[in-house]
């Protein structure tokens, strides 16, 4: 490929390793960047690698050493956002979060898929959300992190010294200077026995003396640019010394210069202001200490088209600079025709624009579909057999609208000219790909700005791709697909692609994982996926639609991998995934959707670590002042206590006492107050089942509705509409007969009715003839 000469260079973009840090030796930023090439040997399946992630994550508290949120009981919601988990000193009380700053913070695990195809996002988006909810960070990625770290001597005695003295440190900074790898560093060198993130939402409170482990360092991250610290938060920090000590732990705190000093007169002996290196002094040391080192170091060091923009970056920004030549130099050296030095700095130079002009100038020389087909054909497969790219370019015009040109014999371009002319190689196993770092994304790229009016057609034609070929090319081509489209959303700030793309994946067999990996790495994304998350509140709160392309509603495909993914997002944001799952199931009256709502709840209740979190979220829900948040739980109540166990019994019934369980009753009361719907109906059918089937259970049961009449515990105000609407369920359970004997279901529910309305306080003597079960 002839390339034009370079744009004078913009302002490069923060990357996406913990500002400054580098990703080991030759990998690359997961899900930002061109990846190397594997051992293939080396490799298990990418399925098998993500359900393992996902197993683990799934596992029960304790196995996964999980902390709780360092927090205290929530308080009722007071607008549209999550309730306040943990109301505590220190932070802004909108917990739907702030903007994020432009930073990395995520503990990846990287794991290539053949050559450059990307990582596992499955794997990634678990690694990730088990960062944020507070295991440890593994010791490799640690290692990995630190590896090309330019410690300061005088930077790490003065933290070391910070934390000796008080336990706590806060390192303040602008963002891309290093501020989370300084705090791995620090605490690596205090001997801590494991360092983890501190447990929170964004923007939530935190109390530090919740932290329970020994030996551990922590790490809180308070580096969002909305970061609120509010009046206490400083003195919070020096109280909590004496705690730590006890604990043998540590904290550190990473925060911008800015949201810091609203509270450093608080702690002023407590913070460190980070200096950072020089970024040309960065990036020598991503280059030179990867294994092995990159060829001609000194030519890339003094390279004027990379010193210039330098100047003046920061850590963050040569990190970046040195993923792009570290992609490069791979690329180059597997190519049949390596490039010399001036052309690959050239390349280099354009990946840092997004290859942008060059596409530009090559679109306008070639404007007949078929050459524009094939580019994006081979982007998007980029890598698979060249059989494979000629037949889906051919495809791809017809998903297109285009009208293909008839052709004899030999007419029109062959695959060895198309190849050539798109700028890609054809190599000796006769398999297509580009060879310059990060073309390929941004040829796709370049085609969703070029193109929205096709991005649907588009995204339909890489479902069926990805569904249709064989696996070893269609997981590459989702994993490529996914990665590229999260960039896309988060930088574009537009959902268009990635609604488009999870709705098709969607409704495609074998895809709809897929789906839920593009929603879940879009939401963990550490830059601006509080973007994506308040995006999919919107989509849970729309109507339902059958209709792939309606804006305005949500397809109910969707709905249902959005709750996949809710799922597993649920670990790490509880109340956010609650939240939204829970307008889900207000929001639909799909069968399908309300179902998958009520696993997913199901599945949160049974994992240990979460079943107190979304009961007290639920709690603050049943008596909220706001009417969609009492629906919500409602909702999610009536979906819990239709569930049963494996041996038939409802999941929620206190089968040890015959007391009812205060919070089963709670939502109860909640689910009576308003018109019965067919989820009271079923849930109530659901009881009543029990106690027929189990006569052991019978007290807890109607104790448990005889209770539910009164307006709360501490108010017997009996409420009549709730006696009705139990006496109404009552018979729909089992409906009045002309019965000679009155069978045991007419008994349970006459047993039933007659404790109801002796609960009433007006009600007349019992009367010692009514019929009555044992």
């Amino acid at each position: 490929m002839t390339l034009a000469e370079p744009p004078q260079p913009d302002p490069v973009p923060e990357p996406a390793t913990p500002e400054g840090a580098s990703q080991a030796s030759t990998a690359p930023s997961p899900a930002r960047n061109e990846t190397t090439t594997p051992d293939p040997g080396t490799q298990a399946p990418a399925h098998h690698l993500v359900d393992k992630a996902r197993a683990a994550q799934q596992a029960p508290a304790g196995t996964q050493d999980c902390p709780p949120f360092a927090g205290t009981t929530p308080e009722p919601p007071s607008n549209d956002n999550p309730p306040n988990l943990a109301p505590a000193v220190g932070d802004a009380t909108d917990i739907d979060e702030a903007n994020v700053d432009d930073h990395e913070t995520a503990a990846g695990v990287v794991q290539n898929v053949r050559s450059n195809t990307g990582t596992v996002i499955g794997v990634q988006n678990v690694s990730e959300i088990q960062r944020l909810r507070g295991t440890p960070l593994p010791q490799d990625w640690i290692t990995q992190q630190l590896h090309p770290y330019l410690a300061d001597a005088e930077t790490t005695k003065a933290i070391g010294t910070l934390l000796d003295a008080h336990r706590v440190a806060v390192i303040h900074a602008p963002a891309g200077t290093g501020r989370y790898t300084a705090a791995l560093h620090a605490l690596t060198h205090q001997g801590v026995k494991v360092i983890r993130q501190v447990r929170r939402e964004p923007n939530e409170g935190v109390d530090l003396e919740g932290l329970k482990n020994e030996d551990t360092g922590w790490i809180l991250d308070l580096r969002d640019k909305e970061e609120t610290l509010r009046t206490g938060f400083g003195l919070h920090l020096r109280e909590v010394e004496a705690h730590l000590r006890t604990m043998f732990s540590f904290v550190v705190v990473v925060t911008r210069t800015d949201t810091w000093t609203r509270v450093a007169d608080e702690a002023t002996a407590l913070a460190h202001l980070l200096t950072p290196p020089a970024a040309i002094d960065v990036l020598r040391a991503h280059l030179s200490r990867r294994q092995p080192p990159i060829a001609e170091l000194d030519k890339w060091l003094t390279a004027d088209e990379i010193t210039q923009p330098l100047k003046g970056a920061t850590p963050a920004q040569a990190a970046r600079w040195a993923r792009i030549i570290t992609a490069a130099v791979n690329l180059n050296g597997s190519s049949t025709e390596p490039k010399d030095f001036p052309k690959l700095l050239d390349a280099v130079v354009q990946s840092a624009h997004n290859w942008r002009l060059i596409l530009r100038s090559w679109h306008t020389n070639h404007t007949d579909s078929a050459h524009r087909n094939y580019l994006l054909a081979a982007a998007a497969l980029d890598g698979a057999p060249a059989e494979t790219v000629y037949d889906a370019h051919t495809t791809l015009g017809k998903a297109l609208g285009d009208t293909p040109q008839p052709t004899r014999g030999q007419q029109g371009p062959g695959i060895i000219e198309l190849t050539h002319t798109v700028g890609a190689e054809l190599g000796s196993d006769d398999h297509i790909r580009f060879l310059s770092p990060g073309y390929a994304e941004a040829v796709v790229d370049y085609f969703w700005v070029d193109r929205p009016h096709h991005v649907a057609a588009f995204t339909r034609w890489t479902a069926e791709q990805a569904a249709s070929l064989p696996a070893d090319l269609g997981a590459p081509l989702a994993e490529r697909v996914t990665q590229w489209a999260t960039r896309y959303t988060l930088a574009k700030q537009s959902f268009t692609v990635l609604r488009a793309i999870a709705t098709h994946w969607a409704k495609t067999r074998h895809l709809p994982d897929r789906a839920q990996d593009l929603l879940v790495a879009a939401a963990v994304d550490p830059t601006d996926g509080k973007r994506a998350r308040e995006q999919y509140l919107v989509w849970a709160k729309a109507p339902d639609t059958s209709d792939l392309t309606d804006r305005r509603n949500t397809p109910t495909v969707l709905k249902q991998a959005l709750v996949g993914a809710l799922a597993q997002l649920a670990p790490a944001y509880p109340q956010i995934a609650l939240k939204r799952l829970s307008e889900l199931a207000v929001n639909t009256t799909d069968e399908a959707v309300a179902d998958a709502v009520g696993d997913a709840l199901t599945q949160l209740w049974d994992q240990a670590a979460l079943k107190d979190t979304v009961r007290t979220i639920l709690s603050s829900w049943f008596t909220s002042s706001q009417h969609h948040y009492i629906a919500a739980a409602r909702r999610a109540f009536l979906h819990l206590a239709d569930r049963t166990t494996a041996d038939g019994l409802p999941l929620l019934l206190n089968r040890n006492d015959a007391e009812a369980d205060p919070w089963t009753l709670a939502g109860w009361r909640c689910a009576l107050d308003v018109p019965a719907t067919d989820p009271v109906q079923n849930a109530f059918d659901t009881w009543l089942d029990a106690a027929l089937a189990h006569p052991a259970l019978r007290p807890a049961v109607l104790k448990t509705f005889t209770e539910a009449v009164f307006r709360s515990d501490a108010d017997r105000t009996y409420l009549a509409p709730r006696y009705l609407r139990l006496n109404h369920a009552a018979f729909g359970w089992q409906p009045a007969l002309a019965e000679a004997q009155p069978g045991e279901r007419s008994l349970l529910r006459d047993s039933l009715v007659l404790a109801l309305r002796e609960a009433d306080p007006a009600a007349p003597a019992h009367l010692h003839h009514a019929p009555f079960t044992q």
